[in-house]
């Protein structure tokens, strides 16, 4: 099987525009895996700048998740009174 040659419309130092490359080429020019490249062309007919973007480390994706906002919220209780919490200790409860 052929590798598959995209055309490039863009402004890249490496790429010329106009030109076909393959995902590899652009892989090469971007700095990130071959892999990941070929993920992101997979139906694609053209390549623009955007597509040879580097890789966001501080997404879901790219790198664990920062929750330290989550450990400052304070938990507040909805019930204001002893009738309440007892109240709602009994509606926690799983009927069977």
């Amino acid at each position: 099987m052929a590798a598959r040659l995209i055309v490039f419309r863009g402004s890249h130092p490496d790429l010329s525009t106009g030109h076909m490359y393959t995902s590899g080429d652009y892989a090469k020019a971007s700095g990130i895996s071959a892999t990941t490249m070929s993920h992101r062309l997979r139906r694609v007919h053209e390549v623009h700048d955007t597509h040879l973007r580097p890789i966001e480390k501080d997404t879901q994706f790219g790198s664990k998740i920062d929750t330290s906002w989550s450990k400052q919220k304070q938990v507040v209780s909805v019930y204001t009174t002893p009738t309440e919490k007892l109240s709602g200790a009994w509606l926690k409860r799983k009927l069977l």
